[in-house]
């Protein structure tokens, strides 16, 4: 698919790498709708990507509200004409032993991480199927295997593997392409928090371990497997090696997973 004209809705982009894949496919000529929650950063976003060049618009909306997935794909369509594109980018990560958990912790992860992605998708699917166009949902390496620490994270993630899977089968005659891509640690912005075991926020501090990969990294992957129609990649070799590691040898993965559990804390996207 030549991006040159095209419409891309990329949920949870006034930051991180959702905004990275949105200056991304600007760059190569689509017409990028950037969401987010917060009006202030989602300006601060738009700025950046008008000076880049990039024809952009945003829209405020929660994407785990199905009324403002509507306002969000309808102010596409009003703006620009048309979705071609929608990547399903916003997500929420968690901390936290499974017994200790809040069970409000479970259900912001599932509204967020799963219905966030479910909602968008629901909405955006009759001109992408008009346009037959591309669905991506950004994943994680815990969506591979559950890992201590993080049990509503990874459960939400494989869902995602899930959704991707039946929506592929569904979709393909009707030429829609829907791709999942799975991401390794990266560096991750200064104000990226992720939910505690008792429902309280906590920044993530910034990371400087090996495993760790740059937003560009995921949004090249992205661009690539939106031209490529691709269904599953995973982002750098790391990510590779640790999806090959926990197929072969997963009872060395689980061994790592208990004897190092701050390992763990880089292990998510």
């Amino acid at each position: 698919m030549k991006l040159e004209g095209k419409v891309a809705i990329i949920t949870g982009s006034s930051r991180g790498i959702g905004k990275t894949i949105a200056w991304r496919l600007g760059k190569e000529g689509a017409k990028v709708v950037v969401n987010g929650r917060k009006e202030s950063r989602l300006s601060n976003t738009l700025a950046f990507l008008k000076n880049e060049g990039i024809e952009a618009a945003a829209c405020a909306a929660d994407v785990s509200i199905p009324e403002d997935c509507r306002k969000l794909v309808e102010y596409a369509v009003n703006e620009f004409g048309s979705v071609d594109i929608l990547v399903n980018n916003a997500g929420v990560g968690s901390r936290g032993y499974f017994e200790n958990t809040n069970p409000d912790v479970f259900r912001q992860l599932v509204n967020i991480n799963i219905l966030g992605s479910v909602y968008p998708t629901l909405e955006a699917i009759p001109d992408l199927k008009k346009n037959k166009g591309s669905v991506i949902f950004i994943s994680s390496l815990a969506g591979f295997r559950g890992m201590p620490d993080k049990a509503p994270y990874c459960m939400t993630k494989m869902a995602q593997t899930s959704l991707a899977e039946s929506l592929h089968n569904e979709l393909m005659q009707a030429g829609v392409h829907v791709g999942i891509v799975y991401v390794n640690a990266t560096v991750n912005d200064p104000e990226k928090r992720v939910l505690n075991a008792d429902g309280s926020w906590k920044p993530l501090l910034q990371r400087n371990s090996i495993w760790l990969d740059t937003q560009e990294d995921v949004a090249r992957v992205v661009l690539n497997m939106i031209k490529k129609r691709q269904f599953k990649s995973i982002v750098g070799l790391k990510g590779k090696f640790y999806y090959l590691l926990q197929k072969l040898v997963p009872w060395f993965v689980d061994f790592t997973f208990r004897h190092n559990l701050e390992v763990i804390e880089e292990l998510d996207e």
